[in-house]
């Protein structure tokens, strides 16, 4: 947000300074290059590309991202609360600005491992969900539970699908563990979305957009993990993903 005629206080809107990139071109970079790294180790390691590795590989990739801001929610929750505060009323009924300001907002090289340059993540997601201002809401500890819950077996998983880490069985059976986690987390958090009512001041193309399509991959792809994990564990083999 380089110059902005939005009612909210300078220092809560305000952007980092710096060479950078914008917000949503960091995403990019990251999933392309740590998927392309693990694809490229896959070759190496077995000569083919393989669907069901790319797929689950982009998927636990991305699941490490958000990884990351989830446990900078647990860390950063006052800032998180205090630019929601700013932007609430600013952008009532106009959430979708405000996310394409924060897709668009500059954050610097030196600067982007800083749990404090994505709190807009979260300050803006709570313009359709304000429990991410609340310790006490289901989706602030769900969330902050997958990122520190999963980030080690996702991982584990990820490599272990090129590498022998461990057996068939035991990668299969972390797999299902960690995926029926992710699914029924998500099954949840829909269920208490609509459940109270929060879908009711937002449009259906925003709640398409920015609640099925961001939380729906972690209802897809954790059902396309439980059966490639079920698959290491019934043929005793990878050779689904290899």
């Amino acid at each position: 947000m380089a110059e902005t005629t939005h009612d909210a206080p300078p220092s809560i809107l305000a952007e980092s300074k710096g060479p950078g990139l914008s917000a949503s071109n960091w995403m990019i970079v990251f999933l392309v290059v740590v998927t392309g790294v693990h694809m490229w180790l896959h070759h190496r390691a077995h000569g083919t590309v393989n669907v069901h590795h790319a797929f689950l590989e982009f998927f636990l990739v991305l699941n490490l991202m958000v990884n990351f801001w989830e446990i900078g929610l647990s860390v950063t929750l006052p800032k998180i609360q205090a630019e929601y505060e700013a932007t609430k009323d600013v952008f009532a009924g106009k959430a979708l600005a405000r996310i394409m300001e924060i897709f668009n907002q500059n954050i610097p090289l030196s600067k982007v491992l800083s749990f404090r340059e994505w709190t807009v993540i979260w300050s803006g997601y709570s313009l359709f969900d304000p429990g991410y201002t609340r310790k006490d809401s289901f989706g602030y500890n769900i969330d902050v539970g997958n990122g520190y819950s999963t980030i080690i077996p996702a991982t584990l998983f990820g490599l272990g699908m090129t590498f022998d880490i461990v057996s068939p069985t035991i990668l299969g059976l972390l797999g299902v563990a960690m995926f029926w986690q992710m699914f029924y987390g998500t099954v949840v958090y829909f269920f208490q979305f609509f459940n109270s009512g929060r879908h009711l001041p937002h449009t259906a193309k925003e709640i398409f957009l920015f609640v099925w399509i961001s939380n729906g991959l972690w209802f897809v792809f954790p059902i396309w993990g439980i059966w490639i994990s079920y698959r290491f564990v019934v043929d005793q083999s990878f050779a689904i993903v290899r």
